[in-house]
């Protein structure tokens, strides 16, 4: 067979005759996959996938390769599929089972959010997630649930810097994509539906997130290997929720369960960043909506410690 001109393989792009490629990097140069079938070009570079074939056809002009060897557009929906080589890179994992390969350019910069994020720095953060995801969504499926993922990344960047209106409809787009790409019981689905309520809630829609809360506590408590701290968090919003109809005494039972999570195996609570702080906080207020001051300010002494050790 004839190799492929780069230029050529564009123009079946457009005719709609290469609907699908992927490049993985071995050790014995570049495959490309072409509708279902691989192929081989003449230099080793990064893995990367790729849902629209013309935006694939343009990364390998712009790293200097001019041809594709041994291209064959007729096993397009055959049963068979051929051999993949043994691929050169490693794989990564990502949370919520699913795998990537390190070394893509929009990893490298979900990598760098978190960091930013990490260290207070959202604005920045907000830069390199828009990046991210529009890097990804230009090489997976749009039902992929690592776009779910940098959805959800990029609106906690938003809600960060109190854009609430943006975080939403962004919360939004990653519940949808990892309910149907995870399940309705997964727990980053809690996850999303947790923050979609905090955005609610900032924006003065707290009659629409209780049920959230509700269904996002549930998720998380009945997750196979459940992880506490969401339980902890998801507990404290909704007793600052309740609190704020009034509901003091279930207000109360919430902040208590969570405060028990927070708590190290010595009874003392631990420097557990500020989501222990924020339930403090939360009970401390509900104290002084119901006349006990002097166990308030307590609390609040106690909140301000734990946020200092974290300067």
């Amino acid at each position: 067979m004839k190799p492929l001109q780069i230029e050529g393989a564009r123009t079946l792009a457009d005719a709609g005759a290469v609907s699908h490629v992927r490049v993985v990097a071995s050790a014995d140069g570049l495959y490309v996959e072409i509708n279902r079938a691989f192929t081989v070009a003449n230099r080793t570079k990064q893995t990367r996938y790729f849902a629209k074939a013309d935006t694939c056809f343009s990364w390998l002009r712009e790293m200097g390769i001019s041809h594709i060897h041994e291209v064959d557009l007729t096993h397009w929906g055959a049963d068979e599929m051929p051999a993949i080589p043994v691929l050169a890179g490693v794989l990564a994992f990502w949370k919520f089972s699913v795998s990537a390969v390190i070394g893509s350019e929009w990893m490298r910069l979900a990598t760098k959010v978190e960091s930013l994020s990490n260290k207070g720095r959202h604005a920045e953060a907000l830069i390199y997630a828009n990046q991210a995801l529009q890097l990804a969504e230009e090489s997976l499926d749009p039902d992929h649930p690592d776009l779910a993922v940098l959805l959800n990344s990029l609106a906690i960047e938003h809600h960060a810097l109190e854009q609430f209106d943006q975080a939403e409809p962004l919360y939004k787009r990653a519940l949808d994509i990892a309910e149907r790409a995870l399940g309705p019981d997964d727990p980053f689905v809690g996850n999303c539906l947790n923050n979609l309520a905090e955005a609610c809630d900032a924006q003065g829609r707290s009659d629409q997130t209780e049920a959230m809360y509700l269904r996002a506590l549930a998720i998380a408590e009945g997750a196979p290997d459940p992880d506490d701290s969401d339980v902890a968090i998801i507990l404290t919003n909704l007793a600052s929720l309740y609190a704020s109809k009034g509901s003091y005494e279930q207000a109360e039972q919430l902040c208590n369960r969570a405060l028990e999570i927070w708590r190290d195996t010595s009874g003392l609570l631990g420097p557990k960043d500020p989501d222990t702080a924020f339930t403090l906080e939360v009970l401390a207020d509900l104290y002084r909506e119901t006349g006990r001051e002097e166990e308030a300010a307590k609390l609040e002494k106690r909140a301000s410690t734990i946020k200092a050790r974290r300067r």
